[in-house]
């Protein structure tokens, strides 16, 4: 009995082994479809924002220095110090310029003297034209070497223009400086006059002219927003950065604006273009300005697979440059699980 159950057990397993061998392996023919969600994507007439980041000055700063060059002898005011119109700020060591300025006036006294004496004797015929002449001219030559060295003298010490504020202190006293070279930062009180400086790429500033629209965001003052307008464009890049400085007016509505403050500055262009406004979501692979979007194919089955030009982002949007209305409806939600070609089940 114990046999005869044996040999069944040994014929079935024999009989499935043949049958497995004689099925061949096939691919499974349902391939499983995407859930997806698309849109209708329309063309729109759009500006190109400019996002860049600058400093905040007074637009009535100055950088104070003497005419002549020599050793500070006194800096009479600190950063931060509120200064009067007329009020003395800083001064030189007087010596040298006193001297250059006495050696001046005792020439030109000289040329006076010579030149009285041989108009004296021209009068009386003793001496020629020529020589009364000569006498003139240097007399002349003096006297606007003497105007020159008491002008040096004047402004051997520095002055406050206006009302205002020190805002910088580049040198200390005893110090040599040269002629020209800044001293002082001054910035005039009752200002408010604000101007942000920035640099941007050559293919931004074709893009913009004068009188364009702004908005600006300071770390300083939260989430408020500003409004700036563009003031001056550069003709000319830099030659250390490669790039072109523009030049925004800001008011300062009622905030306390400081010298130095960075700024977040996005500029509404002028220049419009037509663009693809899609949601990011639709944007896959995307690398600088390239990505890919898939659309619907024309059977309503399959995702294609294409790709698209990146403009810029606006409002949580980002436009491309194709016009992706003509080639079918693009893929929303669920384009992160699709390849060229997948096919997929449309849920409204």
């Amino acid at each position: 009995m114990k046999t005869t159950k044996f040999l069944l057990i040994i014929a079935a397993i024999s009989i499935a082994s043949a049958s497995c061998s004689k099925k061949p392996a096939t691919k499974e023919n349902s391939e499983q479809s995407v859930c997806v969600k698309t849109e209708t994507i329309a063309e729109t007439i759009a500006s190109m924002p400019i996002h860049c980041s600058g400093i905040l000055s007074s637009k009535r700063i100055s950088k104070l220095s003497f005419k002549t060059g020599g050793i500070i002898n006194q800096l009479l005011v600190d950063e931060g110090s509120v200064v009067r119109k007329g009020q003395e700020l800083a001064k030189l060591n007087m010596t040298e310029i006193s001297a250059q300025v006495q050696q001046a006036r005792v020439a030109f006294e000289k040329a006076e003297r010579d030149m009285k004496r041989v108009r004296n004797l021209y009068t009386d015929t003793v001496v020629p034209l020529e020589q009364l002449q000569n006498a003139t001219s240097a007399y002349q030559a003096a006297l606007e070497t003497k105007n020159i060295a008491e002008f040096n003298f004047q402004y051997s010490r520095i002055v406050a223009p206006a009302n205002g504020k020190i805002i910088a202190k580049l040198a200390e006293e005893n110090e040599l400086t040269g002629a020209g070279m800044p001293v002082l930062v001054f910035s005039e009180e009752g200002n408010d006059d604000w101007i942000i400086k920035t640099g941007i790429s050559d293919k931004d500033v074709v893009l913009l002219n004068l009188g364009d629209n702004a908005t600006i965001t300071f770390d300083a003052f939260g989430s408020k927003q500003f409004t700036a307008k563009v003031t001056q464009l550069a003709q000319t890049a830099d030659p250390t950065s490669g790039t072109f400085e523009i030049e925004l007016a800001v008011k300062p509505d009622g905030y306390k604006f400081i010298n130095g403050l960075v700024v977040d500055v996005k500029i509404n262009s002028m220049h419009t273009q037509l663009v693809s406004l899609v949601p990011p979501d639709a944007v896959v692979e995307a690398n600088g300005n390239k990505g890919f979007v898939y659309v619907v194919d024309k059977q309503n089955t399959k995702a294609r697979k294409i790709p698209v030009t990146i403009a810029y982002m606006q409002n949580s949007e980002i436009a491309v440059i194709e016009p992706i209305n003509k080639i079918g409806r693009v893929i929303t939600k669920g384009a992160a699980y699709l390849e060229d070609g997948s096919r997929i089940n449309e849920v409204r």
